[in-house]
Parts: C-alpha cells; structure tokens; sequence
C-alpha cells in the first residue's frame, strides 16, 4: 500500500504554481511572446502590446506546455489590440500578488493589470486610447438605456460579450464603471478610452457562480438563472453570509455543509439504513442462493419473503439518493468555481488544489471508512471500495480544496449519521 501511495504521488504534478510571466513562441513564427502565466489563465502579449492570446485553465493552477491545444478566446486576431501606439518598450513585473504588463511609447503609457486568481483583467492608459476587442464566440453589446443586448450598436455602450455557449463554454466581456463611447460591428468591437480610463475585461467561463463573483450576473442578456442556479445562488447567500460573520472560507464552507447535511439528514437516513439492512441481510440471503441455486423462481420467492419479514424494502435506498444528487452537484459546481482567495491551515488556496495531497488521502480515508461501516463486513464490498478509490484519487488531486474539504466534512458527518443508525439496528435472528 505504501508504495502504492508513493507512486500516485510520483505520476500526478505538482498542481499548484507561481504566477509569473515567462517567454514562448506560441503561434511558430519564431518571435517568442510574453506571457502572463496566473492561476486560471495565461495571457500572451505581442511586442505591439497586444493581447493575441487568452488561454483558459481547465484545471486551476495547472501550466500549459502547448498552447496549441489550450481553451483560446482569440478568435481571427487579437483579443485586444491598441490602435495608433507604438509601444518602445516593455516591461513585466509581479506587484503585490498582480502582474503587470507595461508598455511605454511616445504617447504614454498603457497598463494590463492582471489578478493571478481571477479571470479579469484591467486595462488602463494616461493618454486617450482607441482599443479594438475580438473574441470567440457569439458577440452582444447592451447600450446605454437598453433593457436588452442586441447583436451590434454604436455609442454609449455598459458592456460588450462574447460567449461561445449561452450557458456554457467560455465568455469575453468589457465594461467600465461609466458607459464607453464605442462599437460593435460584426465580431469586432472598438472602444475609445479617455486618458486614465480603465476597461475591466473579464475572459473566462461563461458560468453563473463565476459571473457572481465578478460581478456580472447583473448585467442584462448575459445570464439568466434557472431553478438550479436560483438554487445555487441560495448557496451562494449562506457560504458568503457565514464568511462575513466567520472571516474564514474554511469555516464558512464547513457551516455551509452542516446546512446542507441537517436538510438532508432524513433523505440520507432513509439511504444509509436501507444499505445497512441490505447488507445485514447478505448472509441470509447466500443462504437461500445456495439453497435454491438450481431454482430461480423459488430462489426469488425466498429472498422477497426473507425481505418481508424483517421490513426491509430493497428500492427504499434509490428515491432518497435519486432526491438528493442535483443538490450535491449544485454544491459541488458552487464551491468548485468560486474563488476564496483565501488559505486554511497547510493550503494556500481554497480554490486550488492541496498542493502537499493531505485532503485527497482523508478524503479516500473516510470514503473508505464510510464502506467498513456500511458493508457489515462483507469483504467482496470492501475491496471494491478500495479499488474504486485508488482509481477515483486521480480526479479528487485535481479538485479545488474547498470541493475536497466539503466532501470530507460531508463524509464525517455521513460517518456518524452511519454509526448511530447501526447502532439502532436490532440482532439478526436466522
């Protein structure tokens, strides 16, 4: 088992990085771009001080090697391009947890600041800029007094989109906080700034709980929650409503799964009590297999009057099981694509993975000790569950540790709600 454990260690990365900027030539013309390397996207820039490629992360915190097969919001040119600049000179520095890409010319200069943990990116410049913007996806501008998007328009404009999906894929969307005197024709958008002006750009997933966190889901046509999301939003309210009186992301995620877990709890008791009576009834019904084996249908007649007799219904554990999976998808994708930007104890991030595996290992630990308990020693399910972790690890060393942290403060109190029920379980009498 040790070296079992040590060789998964071997054959996963490392998940977490420094953001920085390093130089790549992505595109094969044999000039290397800069590109800012974060935790949730990489930005490559071109010596005209050009954004000419937005490569989303799938997983965060990870490194591209090859940006040809990277998630791109570039579409046939530059997702940002200054009109009428000649930058001079470049320079790239890591200031208080942001990148920043400056380029000085004889105009001035303009600024990309970038946040390693967000998606957004903010484009500011002392002198009066015209920036031209393109990006996959179907293009949307909402003008100034408009209730709705509409596919082009020029003048006062709040925002310009592109979304690849209308609610999913990946999105591209500017704005400032006053209306901008701009364009969109086509695919292509043109946006004047004023000197000292700053364009917040966000390109990343076209998804409710990351528009939430950058403050876009109340921005007209670009998304419109559904039941699920009305739900997800509820989830939202309590994680942040604990945090504020918590200061913690830890210990909000931890009230936020106790709340869960307590609405849950009759849904996953009626679960775990018919897996234990199902289990308690498993030398009982070998018994009866080996008995009837050359005899289905007396076989079958058996089985349902042994269920009978000691009250057990087979299906009782499927309904609340059934009832209660869209609930703890919903969690997961909420803390899944939330940014904390906050540690807990060993781990630096919430919203990246553990980068030292101790949560992965606890998680498999009571996932594990979740089946002992359930399996009344039945050995065959047993070693399943062993084998299905050691194959379900792979993917829980990518999750966020937020989603890791729920899921194992989710399975200690599963742990007890097992426990009392097994303890209220009466002898078996053959």
């Amino acid at each position: 088992m040790r070296r079992l454990w040590a060789l998964l260690l071997l054959l996963v990365p490392a998940l977490a990085l420094e953001a920085g900027f390093k130089d790549q030539d992505i595109n094969g013309d044999g000039v290397p771009e800069k590109i800012a390397v974060t935790n949730l996207m990489d930005l490559a820039f071109d010596q005209k001080g050009q954004v000419v490629g937005w490569y989303v992360k799938t997983y965060k915190g990870t490194t591209f090697s090859d940006y040809t097969r990277a998630p791109n919001l570039s579409g046939n040119g530059p997702v940002v391009a200054p009109e009428g600049f000649t930058p001079e000179k470049a320079e790239f520095l890591v200031e208080d947890g942001r990148l920043l890409a400056r380029f000085h010319g004889q105009e001035g200069t303009l600024t990309y600041r970038i946040e390693k943990s967000r998606y957004t990116v903010e484009i500011r410049a002392d002198f009066p800029l015209s920036l031209k913007l393109s990006a996959q996806g179907t293009p949307k501008v909402l003008m100034e007094g408009q209730r709705e998007p509409t596919p082009s328009g020029e003048g006062a404009l709040r925002y310009l989109a592109w979304q690849t999906k209308p609610k999913a894929g990946y999105a591209l969307v500017a704005l400032a906080q006053e209306p901008l005197s701009g364009k969109l024709v086509g695919k292509e958008a043109t946006l004047t700034l004023a000197a000292g002006e700053a364009l917040r750009v966000y390109g990343g997933q076209n998804e409710l709980v990351r528009f939430h966190v950058e403050g876009l889901l109340s921005l007209p046509g670009l998304f419109t929650p559904n039941i699920w999301g009305q739900l997800s939003l509820g989830l939202l309210w309590l994680m942040e409503t604990a945090f504020r009186y918590t200061g913690s992301w830890g210990l909000a995620i931890l009230f936020l799964t106790l709340v869960v877990r307590l609405l849950l709890w009759p849904l996953m008791h009626q679960q775990f009590k018919s897996m234990a009576e199902m289990q308690r009834l498993q030398p009982l019904i070998q018994k009866i297999n080996e008995k009837y084996k050359d005899d289905p249908n007396k076989r079958a007649e058996a089985t349902m009057k042994l269920y009978q007799e000691h009250k057990v219904n087979p299906a009782a554990g499927c309904l609340p099981l059934f009832i209660q999976m869209p609930i703890l998808f919903i969690l997961w994708k909420v803390i899944a694509n939330y940014e904390f930007g906050q540690g807990l104890l060993w781990i630096p991030d919430l919203a990246l993975p553990d980068p030292f595996y101790v949560l992965p290992a606890l998680y498999v630990a009571s996932t594990f000790l979740s089946t002992w308990l359930s399996a009344h020693g039945n050995k065959d399910l047993i070693r399943q569950s062993l084998f299905m972790n050691l194959i379900f690890i792979f993917l829980v060393l990518q999750f966020p540790s937020g989603v890791t942290l729920y899921w194992v403060l989710s399975n200690l109190i599963g742990l007890v709600q097992q426990w009392l029920i097994n303890r209220s379980l009466k002898p078996l009498v053959a």
